[in-house]
């Protein structure tokens, strides 16, 4: 009986401490967006559209991108590029533990962030799914699939650091966009 409550404490001291990192991470995410750039190989001065992105990535529009458009964001502290890779799904649990999604489906998404000046924090509750008639959903009922490698918090990170991960929504489908929450703003999206 004491070893069942002493793990029901520490089960509750480990959430209350995952909460406050969330919460110290996202007041350090202090920054401002100053561009997209279609694909990260393409320098900063000369943006032009991927085969497969919007002509209008290369005008500076941030709403919706195409997997492997870059969001860039300049921030006192430095410069973070987020990157989605690419979108999947899965009907199902992706891992013997993982619950079955209660809207029908997981969307997947893989994101890379490159910091490439200075300091720069992101994190994964940052990113929203908002479906086409509206209706938002964070990535935090998409941690127990089982899907993807999870992303962790990046706070503090320096130049050159590179982090990869995935964040997954449970959704009805993939009617909707991937948004980046920045200052509880939208400084981009990309579509499935």
């Amino acid at each position: 009986m004491a070893v069942a409550v002493t793990a029901a404490v520490l089960t509750l001291l480990s959430c209350a401490g995952g909460i406050v990192a969330v919460v110290i991470g996202a007041n350090r995410a202090a920054h401002k967006v100053t561009e997209a750039r279609p694909t990260p190989a393409v320098t900063q001065g000369a943006a032009q559209p991927s085969a497969k992105a919007p002509s209008s990535t290369a005008s500076g529009d941030t709403r919706n991108m195409a997997p492997g458009d870059t969001l860039v964001i300049d921030g006192d502290g430095g410069t973070i590029e987020i990157t989605v890779t690419k979108f999947s799904t899965a009907t199902k649990p992706c891992a013997p533990y993982g619950l079955k999604p209660d809207e029908g489906m997981y969307v997947i998404a893989d994101v890379t962030l490159t910091v490439t000046k200075g300091t720069a924090s992101a994190n994964p509750l940052f990113f929203e799914w908002v479906a086409a008639d509206g209706t938002e959903a964070n990535a935090i009922a998409g941690a127990f699939s089982g899907c993807g490698r999870p992303m962790p918090p990046a706070d503090d990170l320096t130049a050159g650091t590179m982090r990869t991960g995935s964040v997954v929504f449970d959704v009805p489908d993939t009617s909707g966009v991937l948004e980046y929450q920045h200052r509880f703003e939208t400084a981009g999206s990309w579509k499935p």
